[in-house]
C-alpha cells in the first residue's frame, strides 16, 4: 500500500482490505478473535459482552459495511469516515467520538506526519479506524492477547496512552537537534544552515498542529470519564488514573514543543544577526579601502590631466615626489581613521 505524508483526499481505496483485526470479550472473561466472514452480515454491537473492531478507513468495503450493515447512526459513520479531522473528543447520544493522532512510522514518511485514528466507543462496542498502519494500535493489539482490557473504557485509555507515548521520542529528538544547533552557534566552528533551521521549524509546527488539539481532546475525555452517561463507556478509578497521567503527558509534550519552538525562533534571529554582521564587516572593509584611495584618486586624476603648465612635469624627480605624496596621504587617511576609531 503506498504511503503518503498526508492523508488522502479521496474517501476510498478500493483494493485495500477493510477489516484489520477484532476481538470479542465475553462476560466470563474469555477472549476470541473476530471472524470477519461471520460477523460481516450482522450489526456491529455483539449480543453478549463487548467487541473491538479495527478497520482501514480507506477501504471501500469499510464504508459499505458501516452504511448498510453496522446499524450505527449516520452522524457517527460520517465522523468515522471524514477525510480531514483534528484531534477531539465529543459525546454523541450513547457513546463517545474520539479522534487522536499517532506518529507515522511507515517507510518513506516522516514521524511528524501524524496519522489519524478515529474511534467510536459505547458500553459494549469500540470501532477504530485508521488510514495507514499505526504502530501504537498494533502494540495495543499484541497486549490484548497477553493482558486484555477489562472494558471499552480501559481500551480507550490504553490506546490514548500508547499513541501519546510514541510522540515522546520524536520530541526528544527535536530537543537534541536544538541542542546541536545551539552548540554550533556558540562554538563558532561552523555555520548554521538557514535551510536546515527552516526545515527544523517546519517540523515543530507540524507536530504542534496536532499535539495542541490532542491535549484539549484528552482534557475533554477526562471530563467525560467522570460524567458516567448512560450507554457510554464507564471509566473506573484505574482508567481515570491512566487518563490523568496521559493527559499530563501530552500537556508536557505540548509545553516542550512550545519551548523548542521558542529556541528555534532565537536561533533564527541569531542566524539573521550573524549574516548581517558578516555583511557589515565586508561593507566596512570596502568603505575603508574606498576612504584610503579617494584622496589618492583625486591627486592622480589631477596630475593625469593632459594640460600644459603642471609644475615639474619634466623634472626627473617629479614621479618619485608624486608617489611619496600619495603614500603620505594614504598613511595619513589611515591614521585619521584609527584616531577617530572608525576602524
Amino acid at each position: 500500500m503506498p504511503i503518503s505524508p498526508v492523508e488522502r483526499n479521496d474517501h476510498s481505496e478500493p483494493n485495500a482490505e477493510a477489516f484489520i483485526f477484532g476481538f470479542d470479550f465475553q462476560p466470563d472473561g474469555a477472549i476470541t478473535r473476530v471472524d470477519w466472514t461471520r460477523i460481516r452480515p450482522t450489526a456491529a454491537s455483539p449480543q453478549l459482552g463487548w467487541r473491538w473492531l479495527h478497520f482501514n478507513r480507506l477501504a471501500a468495503e469499510t464504508r459499505e459495511w458501516l452504511e448498510e450493515t453496522s446499524d450505527l447512526d449516520a452522524a457517527v459513520i460520517s465522523a468515522l469516515l471524514q477525510t480531514e479531522s483534528r484531534p477531539r473528543c465529543a459525546p454523541y447520544e450513547d457513546g463517545l467520538l474520539l479522534n487522536l493522532r499517532g506518529v507515522n512510522h511507515n517507510p518513506g514518511a516522516e514521524p511528524e506526519d501524524m496519522i489519524s485514528v478515529r474511534i467510536w466507543a459505547t458500553s459494549n462496542l469500540v470501532i477504530s479506524m485508521r488510514s495507514y498502519p499505526v504502530k501504537a494500535m498494533h502494540e495495543v493489539r499484541e497486549e490484548t492477547g497477553r493482558d486484555p482490557p477489562t472494558s471499552p473504557a480501559h481500551l480507550l485509555a490504553r490506546i490514548a496512552s500508547k499513541l501519546i507515548d510514541y510522540i515522546d521520542p520524536v520530541v526528544e529528538q527535536l530537543k537534541e537537534e536544538a541542542d546541536e544547533f545551539e552548540e554550533t552557534m556558540l562554538n563558532g566552528k561552523g555555520r548554521l544552515s538557514p535551510r536546515d533551521l527552516a526545515e527544523f521549524r517546519r517540523t515543530i509546527l507540524l507536530l504542534r498542529r496536532y499535539v495542541q488539539p490532542q491535549s484539549e481532546a484528552m482534557s475533554q475525555l477526562q471530563r467525560e470519564a467522570r460524567m458516567r452517561r448512560s450507554g457510554a463507556p464507564v471509566f473506573d478509578d484505574d482508567d481515570q488514573v491512566i487518563l490523568r497521567d496521559t493527559s499530563d503527558h501530552i500537556i508536557r509534550i505540548a509545553e516542550e514543543l512550545d519551548s523548542i519552538r521558542d529556541r528555534a525562533a532565537v536561533l533564527q534571529d541569531q542566524v539573521v544577526g550573524q549574516r548581517q554582521e558578516t555583511l557589515n564587516q565586508r561593507l566596512l572593509a570596502l568603505s575603508i579601502v574606498s576612504a584610503i584611495f579617494l584622496p589618492l584618486s583625486y591627486v592622480t586624476g589631477l596630475l593625469g590631466m593632459n594640460l600644459a603648465g603642471i609644475p615639474w612635469a619634466h623634472e626627473p624627480w617629479s614621479f618619485g615626489m608624486v608617489v611619496g605624496v600619495t603614500c603620505t596621504l594614504g598613511v595619513g587617511v589611515l591614521a585619521f581613521l584609527k584616531w577617530r576609531r572608525w576602524i
